[in-house]
């Protein structure tokens, strides 16, 4: 099978773009040596997540790039391309989204309006829910509540028949109060759309946003469609490609029910960025995250999920279902987005995506630090929420959220009873607490006016362009500046002693640690590990910080030993552990070599150690040794899965999540056992019987 999806790796097809004025053609391609790395890197990670076809692309500013690879239908040898059409899944949300706020600029609606007002048909609930609240996941309406029979509808459903799957459903919590995401909250705003422009869903899409922007290989997804370039979708079954299970998706129409290319999200996200479509004052309304009645922020928008990188501002989604996996990231005030798709369901989605932004931007992805200290960690949480959080607040608006000094005090009293080393000793689960909402309406946004307060003085000192070093840097170079901004012109509102000196030393390690090989780094089960592990081990010697690479490294070295077998991963595992003595995550993974390789009370032992470790120990939870365990069980390490979660269940006796994956691992094995005896003796009728039980 390898051989047959990548036999023709390096016959991809691409498309270049540079606008006049920018370059004149591919010897002049401002971004070559960074694509040829993407390209090295994509072969390598589409081997190991056995991902069929893949179509990529971004642009940035007057260019644009993309490329196909691998193949859209192995069957006829059918090659991936920047024109390949894949379901898009949950990135129909914020098409979606859009056309509600279309109708609410034309009139046509009002986004505080009851959902009932549009579609008088959906049953009343005990609590009216708006139109702005199902945006923002927040309108109380469920998602899937069986998966296995709502996610695998057959037959068409038009829009009354998509809402009568869920309108019967309870509401899970009081409208406000709670984010719950809900595609069948955003089949409710098709709805919604339909009742107010009077039109079906997908024609008011390809009125209204698809022909205007020029997307014309976007489609409401229809099995007897004839649409161009369709991609075929596949899953991996005990490791095996397999065809998907032919789902149709009239039934997540609003959700997740559209087919498009990945040249025809680029021109959607530019679209969105130019205002083609849409006015720039709703676009922002998009693009802002909503609160939940406690003043916790949801980090969602509508129809996009909020999240800043390395200070930028950036909206994206992602999607998934049978056929397919998609994202669409973009930093509008970068001038620059990225889009993706591949008909596997599976894979490294976001690895992909962020290894491109980690090429094209000369940027790691929101790395932190590791310190193995939990002072040190909540301290550098802080930091790093007042700076990411605080930076693309003042990326997005050019502006702090304010400057009055009264309201300034109040919000330099909350950093120097957070952020302050003697504060924490003094009680540290309280001032943990505090930090962890400190970016959150619940305490005012704090740590979000600090951050964007602090921007805006170190522009006015440096210029814009020194914030291209703090999106480098991190937040301690971002914070050493503004120390000595702050004692050079006597601000009025400054850090605590104690902090300073934390600054200051997190600032002298880290500017040695974390540099263009750090930045640049890319660890998968693929990479040269061992060398890796040592040249970080190396960078380490005799700090308190070094970037933390745990749960990537975890990811690899597991991969590593389910493609190899654990005896040649151990001793990178060993390395692992001296790199991050004071986490729990090296003992877990070695404690996970130990079960596969059938050595369960040296496993049980690892597992123990991890719980006494100085941080990290939620890595050693039931839910993630069973998610290791799932994995071994989905690559057909059936005995070795089944070792795992005997292990894990010492830890976490009598826990469900782990019992059911037991009796998955059995009723596959005893499936593999009857199917065996019945070739052996296809007379045995009782096993017949059982087995057919067992298939039900």
């Amino acid at each position: 099978m390898r051989n047959l999806l990548f036999k023709h790796f390096f016959v991809s097809v691409f498309v270049l773009l540079i606008i006049p004025g920018q370059a004149s053609g591919q010897d002049d391609d401002p971004y070559s040596e960074e694509v040829a790395l993407f390209r090295e890197f994509v072969k390598k990670q589409m081997e190991a997540d056995h991902i069929p076809g893949l179509s990529v692309g971004f642009y940035k500013d007057g260019y644009q790039w993309s490329e196909g690879f691998g193949y859209a239908d192995l069957e006829n040898d059918v090659e991936a391309t920047p024109h390949t059409a894949y379901r898009l899944a949950s990135n129909t949300k914020s098409m979606t989204a859009l056309a509600i706020l279309q109708l609410q600029e034309e009139g046509k609606l009002n986004i505080d309006d009851p959902v009932k007002r549009y579609v008088p048909y959906f049953p009343r609930k005990k609590w009216d829910i708006t139109i702005r609240q199902v945006m923002g996941h927040i309108g109380g309406i469920s998602h899937y509540q069986d998966y296995e029979e709502e996610g695998y509808i057959k037959t068409h459903k038009g829009t009354r028949g998509s809402l009568a799957i869920f309108d019967g459903f309870e509401l899970v919590a009081r409208p406000g109060t709670e984010y719950n995401y809900s595609s069948y909250g955003y089949n409710l705003l098709g709805a919604v759309v339909e009742g107010a422009a009077n039109k079906p869903f997908g024609d008011y899409l390809r009125e209204k946003i698809w022909e205007p922007l020029d997307m014309d290989n976007t489609w409401m997804d229809d099995p007897h469609r004839i649409i161009p370039h369709r991609a075929d979708g596949y899953r991996l079954v005990f490791g095996e490609l397999k065809k998907s299970e032919f789902v149709n998706v009239s039934s997540r129409f609003a959700a997740g029910g559209t087919r498009s290319t990945v040249v025809d999200m680029l021109r959607y996200a530019r679209g969105l960025n130019e205002q083609k479509v849409l006015s720039k004052q709703s676009t922002r309304m998009m693009e802002t995250t909503m609160n939940t009645a406690d003043g916790m922020r949801t980090d969602y928008g509508m129809g996009w999920h909020i999240a800043p990188v390395n200070g930028h501002f950036q909206a994206y989604h992602t999607g998934g279902q049978p056929e397919t996996r998609t994202m669409l990231m973009r930093f509008p005030t970068r001038d620059f987005a990225i889009a993706l798709a591949y008909n596997l369901e599976g894979g490294s989605l976001r690895s992909i995506a962020r290894r491109l932004y980690q090429l094209v931007m000369d940027e790691g992805w929101n790395v932190r630090p590791f310190t193995g200290h939990r002072y040190d960690d909540a301290l550098l949480e802080g930091m790093w929420e007042i700076y990411n959080y605080g930076m693309a607040y003042y990326d997005r608006r050019s502006k702090p959220r304010n400057t009055d000094p009264e309201d300034m005090q109040q919000m330099f009293d909350f950093l120097n009873n957070t952020l302050n080393p003697d504060k924490l000793k003094e009680d540290f689960e309280k001032v943990e607490k505090k930090i962890h909402v400190g970016r959150h309406p619940k305490a005012q946004t704090a740590y979000v006016r600090i951050g964007s307060y602090m921007v805006h003085k170190l522009v006015q000192k440096y210029g814009r362009e020194r914030l291209e070093y703090y999106h480098k840097q991190g937040a301690p170079a971002f914070f050493s500046d503004y120390l000595k901004l702050s004692a050079e012109e006597g601000h009025r509102w400054a850090v605590n002693e104690a902090m300073k000196e934390k600054i200051r030393q997190y600032h002298g390690e880290w500017s040695q640690t974390w540099n263009k090989y750090t930045r640049q780094l890319y660890i998968g089960s693929w990479s040269e590990l061992g060398s890796i592990l040592d040249r970080l081990r190396k960078q380490a010697e005799g700090k308190t910080l070094h970037p933390d690479y745990t749960s990537v490294l975890a990811a690899a070295l597991f991969d590593k030993a389910i493609q190899e077998g654990p005896a040649s991963v151990l001793p990178l595992a060993e390395d692992f552990a001296s790199l991050y003595p004071e986490s729990a995550i090296p003992y877990v993974i070695h404690g996970n070599l130990a079960a596969m390789a059938g050595r369960a009370d040296h496993a049980e032992s690892l597992y123990r150690q991890a719980l006494d470790a100085a941080v990290d120990r939620h890595a050693v939870g039931a839910g993630l040794l069973n998610h290791y365990a799932g994995k071994l069980f989905e690559n057909d390490k059936l005995q070795k899965a089944l070792e795992l979660v005997d292990v894990a269940r010492r830890i976490h006796p009598g826990n469900g999540r782990l019992l059911d994956t037991r009796g998955d691992i059995y009723a596959e094995m005893s499936r593999r056992a009857y199917r065996e005896a019945l070739r052996k003796n296809p007379g045995l009728e009782e096993t017949h019987e059982e087995l057919k039980e067992l298939e039900q």
